[in-house]
């Protein structure tokens, strides 16, 4: 069985990849866990498109 969770930093703010600097807010693409129930393991996703630079 595999499920996939929402990662979080500083309480329920979510875990993100800063991709730039914004007008007010910095850019940034949120990173979700999906793990393996049986195995135990982890894949970290990226749930938006970015380009790199």
């Amino acid at each position: 069985m595999e499920k996939t969770y929402r990662t979080k930093t500083y309480g329920e703010m979510p875990l993100k990849l800063d991709t730039g600097k914004g007008w007010i807010f910095p850019k940034g693409v949120e990173v979700k866990a999906h793990v393996d129930l049986e195995t135990g393991q982890v894949s970290f996703l990226l749930h938006q498109k970015i380009s790199i630079r």
